[in-house]
């Protein structure tokens, strides 16, 4: 369920991110804050896998 809940919260911030960068000046900070959202949620996945 937290797996869950954190794969809707990331989606969420992701996509608010991407729609962002489409209409920035510069768009380059938010494909970092998008992409270090993704990274930040499959550290948390693979790390609590790998306690199993």
């Amino acid at each position: 369920m937290k797996a869950l809940l954190l794969f809707l919260i990331t989606m969420v911030i992701v996509t608010g991110a991407l729609l962002f960068a489409t209409k920035a000046e510069n768009p380059w900070p938010n494909f970092a804050v998008a992409f270090g959202i993704w990274m930040l949620f499959m550290r948390w996945v693979f790390n609590r896998s790998g306690a199993r």
